[in-house]
Parts: C-alpha cells; sequence; structure tokens
C-alpha cells in the first residue's frame, strides 16, 4: 500500500539488498497491472484475489521459479502471497513464507496514510469509513476487503470478498485444500513491529484479533487456530511457525541513500540488521529445489 513492485526508491531497494547479500539470487517483485502506476493504484483499489489470480499467472511464467521459491511479503503483501499459496493450485511451490507487518486476522480501522498528501490513501479512508460492507465499496477498495469489524461480524461474514475466504471463516465454504496448502510451508515466519501505528490492531501480523469487547484474542485462543481452518496450527505444533518481533514501526519505504547497492539508510522501517542477519540467512537463503536462492518480494 502506496509502494511499487520495482522502483528504486520502493521494493528495488529491498530487492537490491537481498541480491547484494545473496549473490547470483533470483529475485522477482510481483507487479500488478502493466506500468508501476498501476501496481501503485492497484495497492488501494480493485479486487484483491484477481490481483492474487495475476500473481499466480505471472509467477507461473517465470521458468526459475518453477521449483519453488522463498517469499516475502510486506504489509498486505504478505496476506496476498498467503492467498497464493491457497488458491494458486498449480504454481510453483512456496518453501518459507515471511510476512512484514501483515494484517492476517484484518483491520480494525483504516489503516493510516504515512503520506498526508497522498490522495489514493486518502481516498481509501474515506471510503472505508463510509461503508466497508457496502458492495459497490467491497469490489473497489482493496482494504475494505480485509477490514472486519469485531462488533458486527456476521456482516464481516457476509460481505469479505477476501480476508474471510482466505481465512476459511465461511462454515459452507471452508476449503480444506487452503489449509493443506500452508501446512505444507516449510515455515512460516510472521514478524510484528513494535511501535505498530499503521495497523490496528497492532496483533493481526501474528494472528491475534479484537473480540467483540476489543479484547485482544492470541492466535492460539482463535477458533481459526483451535480448528485449523488454515494449518496455522499444524505448523505451529510441528515447529515450523516463527513469531518475530521487530523494532520500529509500520512498513513505509524512503529511499535515502546507497553504496555497493546495500542500504545505508531504510525507513520502511526495515532494520537491515535484522532483516540482513535475521531474515536473509535464515529463511531466504534455503530454496531446496534449485541451485539458486529464489524468493518473490511483494508489496501493494
Amino acid at each position: 500500500m502506496g509502494d511499487t513492485c520495482c522502483g528504486a526508491e520502493s521494493m528495488g531497494a529491498i530487492s537490491a539488498l537481498i541480491t547484494s547479500e545473496l549473490p547470483g539470487a533470483f529475485v522477482h517483485s510481483i507487479q500488478i497491472g502493466t506500468t508501476e502506476d498501476e501496481d501503485l493504484n492497484a495497492g488501494f483499489f480493485g479486487v484483491a484475489l484477481d490481483h492474487v489470480a495475476q500473481a499466480c499467472k505471472q509467477i507461473k511464467s517465470i521458468p526459475l521459479l518453477a521449483d519453488g521459491f522463498n517469499a516475502i511479503g510486506f504489509s498486505q503483501g504478505g496476506q496476498f502471497l498467503r492467498a497464493y499459496v491457497e488458491t494458486c493450485d498449480d504454481g510453483p511451490r512456496v518453501h518459507n513464507l515471511i510476512t512484514y507487518g501483515s494484517q492476517h486476522m484484518g483491520i480494525a480501522d483504516a489503516p493510516n496514510c504515512a503520506d498526508k498528501d497522498d490522495a489514493q490513501c486518502s481516498l481509501m479512508r474515506r471510503l472505508l469509513r463510509n461503508g466497508a460492507y457496502l458492495p459497490w465499496i467491497q469490489q473497489r477498495v482493496v482494504q475494505a476487503q480485509y477490514f472486519k469489524d469485531p462488533r458486527n461480524y456476521a456482516g464481516y461474514l457476509a460481505q469479505s470478498l477476501f480476508l474471510a475466504k482466505i481465512n476459511n471463516e465461511v462454515a459452507a465454504s471452508r476449503n480444506t485444500a487452503y489449509r493443506d496448502a500452508v501446512a505444507a510451508l516449510n515455515r512460516l515466519v510472521l514478524i510484528k513491529f513494535a511501535d505498530e501505528a499503521t495497523v490496528v490492531p497492532a496483533e493481526t501480523s501474528w494472528f491475534g484479533y479484537y473480540d467483540e469487547d476489543l479484547n485482544i484474542v492470541e492466535m492460539v485462543q482463535q477458533q481459526l487456530y483451535i480448528e485449523d481452518w488454515i494449518g496455522i496450527r499444524s505448523l505451529n505444533e510441528n515447529g515450523r511457525l516463527d513469531r518475530l518481533v521487530q523494532k520500529g514501526v509500520h512498513v513505509r519505504l524512503v529511499f535515502l541513500c546507497c553504496t555497493e547497492l546495500k542500504l545505508v539508510a531504510m525507513q520502511m522501517n526495515i532494520d537491515e540488521d535484522f532483516f540482513v542477519n535475521e531474515i536473509i540467512p535464515k529463511y531466504l537463503a534455503n530454496a531446496i529445489t534449485t541451485a539458486e536462492n529464489v524468493l518473490v518480494d511483494q508489496s501493494e
């Protein structure tokens, strides 16, 4: 949201950092649409599952990804990549899925805009607050499709075009293939920001969320976890789910300077030491079926 796939001032900086640490790695950043402007717009407007279908088609067309890859998604890119794992039946397999500040259990308020002059973000907030479950907003505003009103769960189940589906929350249409696909990951890594202020509640990054009294219900107490609707209980009980905390606020990239493809300063807030020492060697440098280290890096 607010970032583009490939520009040096956006996700391209992350790709450069990864390749500087993993020489010879193939890094692909997903672009929705045919231009960076269309990709930026898609972070706010459109149908999320259509975007995921585009990503599925795109990934399947890349021979270097055919044997599988490690994937990292920033902010809403994390739940979109999880949706890829669940819905792209014949696509290349994800080995490790790393999500940074993602909204896996939804949001209870419109995300704050990092740039107050961002017209697209401001429009999204107005539409979301005017009626997230109105069909014409659901069909147009991406953030409405993972908005979950803690005091109107029935409305969420009835109207959500995205999150209720990929979280298998609608009993009548629950899909065990989604559960099996997530449970087949080698590892799921959930990263929460210590000073999260953009996403409400912050615990959504760890599959926690509000109850109707606005008390936080942790992941292991969620019905989704208890009944293992999407495979995260299986992952956790088999030691393949990691929950990490990174210092700082929500992801937002401001590219300041780079030297020899290494970022000197990055406000995303991606802590470079944490990313380089904890994330890259442990989760991105071990694609198991290819000679190269392969991953998909997405943020919209």
